[in-house]
């Protein structure tokens, strides 16, 4: 219990920490909406700390029978669900932070297949304009079975400003009862 409630403090913190920054995109959203899809060129720090991003992403999820035979999947196969989803996350520091998504498949099944929290730690290149990435956490499927699960993976993004970027990374997901499985995501960061 009182680890939870570790839990909730530490997030609170981090949230409202971050906030100062989103008040800044509200008071003046012209200035923030004119940089989203613009090319930067100049020499803007595109990865801070501080930093609140969402994600809107494609993904492809589809059971495994073991860790060792992970790169034997075949996306092509009819035994994984394309699908979707968004995300949030929020760096309390330009290497470290912390996220949550859900994502929803199309398997005739509940909107929201599962919900999961991340710790992320992040490399940024600033003159490249890419970060590698990896992550790890737990969360709670809701489709196919009600379990909880633990997750780890790798990704790597690229920003073409400070505002927007692109992403693609994927995670080997354990679950408690069922068979584990991986997860795919491709898509959009948008930094607030």
């Amino acid at each position: 219990m009182k680890l939870k409630k570790l839990l909730v403090l530490a997030a609170a913190v981090s949230l409202t920490g971050g906030m100062a920054r989103a008040v800044h995109m509200w008071e003046d959203p012209g200035a923030w909406s004119s940089g989203v899809f613009v090319y930067d060129r100049a020499n803007t720090p595109r990865f801070t700390a501080s930093e609140l991003s969402m994600d809107l992403f494609g993904s492809y999820s589809a059971g495994e029978r073991k860790i060792e035979k992970l790169f034997e999947t075949n996306i092509k196969g009819r035994n994984g669900n394309w699908g979707g989803g968004v995300g949030l996350n929020y760096f309390i520091t330009r290497e470290i932070g912390l996220g949550g998504d859900i994502n929803m498949g199309d398997n005739r099944g509940n909107l929201v297949d599962q919900a999961l929290g991340s710790l992320i730690l992040r490399w940024p290149f600033e003159a490249a304009g890419i970060a590698p990435y990896v992550f790890g956490g737990g969360g709670r499927d809701f489709d196919p079975t009600w379990e909880w699960v633990g997750h780890a993976g790798v990704g790597i993004e690229y920003r073409f400003n400070p505002a927007t970027g692109i992403f693609v990374d994927g995670r080997y997901i354990w679950p408690d009862k069922s068979s584990d499985r991986i997860l795919l995501r491709a898509g959009l960061r948008l930094v607030f």
